[in-house]
């Protein structure tokens, strides 16, 4: 009995690697005022960053409805598969209390995970998965293999600008125009699935080399096997950022795409998720 991995829109990977690997994605639900919209069924990641950077106010996000994930479930049970759930952070949604409710409602066979991650750190631990699965593994062998990854996964954040925080009405908006006219980026990273704010650095290009030093840091000259960069409308700087990354890990395969609604909406316009 094989096993498919089935993921909730929070994901940030290529879409091509998505469809190569049969991920099954259960999107979450984006609302701009009134407008209510499938997360990367009804609205692409491009689509969102252009809607989000016209809004006056934040758009928000649902977990799907347990419902959702029961439907995929069941299908891929009656299809002759086991599931494994990968969660964005029970930290950051309620995603995964909805997978778990799904679960229960079932006499499939399924695995549900909380990854304590998001954007790109999901979109890694999922495509390890799929490959996993693609080998033979069992059920139980990529669950705990890939729990045991999660824990040693690091996420971090670069916040380009603190407009949505000031939308969001987290800062002031006087004190979103000094950090603004000072060019300061807000660095985080996601500790036992939250998000805390790390340092707060001048300029891009000093962000971007400032990430590269915390990843020598953490890998302490390890080199991993999967980065994953994900941005908001921010090719050009999610390159830049790659540039500098690539000088600690050489060897690594790079998994990069536009970020999508959920954790899109706390980056930020230019924000950047980085995830090894």
């Amino acid at each position: 009995m094989s096993v498919k991995v089935v993921v909730d829109s929070s994901i940030d990977l290529p879409e091509k690697l998505i469809e190569e690997l049969d991920i099954r994605v259960v999107p979450l639900t984006v609302t701009f005022g009134d407008d209510h919209y499938l997360d990367k069924v009804e609205m692409t990641p491009e689509e969102f960053h252009e809607r989000m950077a016209k809004e006056k106010e934040l758009p928000k996000t649902a977990q799907p409805a347990p419902g959702k994930f029961l439907e995929v479930f069941e299908e891929l049970s009656q299809k002759g598969h086991q599931v494994l759930c990968l969660c964005l952070s029970s930290g950051l949604s309620g995603t995964y209390n909805s997978a778990r409710l799904a679960k229960s409602m079932t006499d499939a066979d399924v695995e549900v995970v909380d990854t304590l991650s998001g954007s790109a750190g999901l979109g890694i631990l999922s495509y390890l998965s799929a490959q996993w699965a693609n080998l033979g593994e069992s059920l139980q062998e990529i669950t705990q293999d890939i729990q045991s990854y999660a824990e040693n996964l690091t996420v971090y954040a670069l916040l380009d600008t603190l407009e949505n925080a000031v939308k969001g009405g987290r800062i002031s908006h006087l004190k979103g125009a000094i950090a603004s006219l000072l060019n300061i980026k807000i660095i985080a990273e996601v500790r036992n699935g939250k998000v805390y704010v790390l340092e707060k650095v001048r300029g891009a290009q000093r962000a971007y080399e400032r990430l590269a030093q915390l990843v020598e840091e953490k890998t302490k000259g390890v080199q991993v096997p999967l980065v994953g960069i994900a941005h908001v409308a921010n090719e050009k700087g999610a390159k830049l950022l790659k540039n500098v990354v690539q000088k600690v890990q050489k060897e690594a395969k790079y998994l990069e795409c536009a970020m999508g609604a959920t954790i899109g909406t706390y980056a930020g316009p230019g924000g950047i998720v980085l995830a090894f």
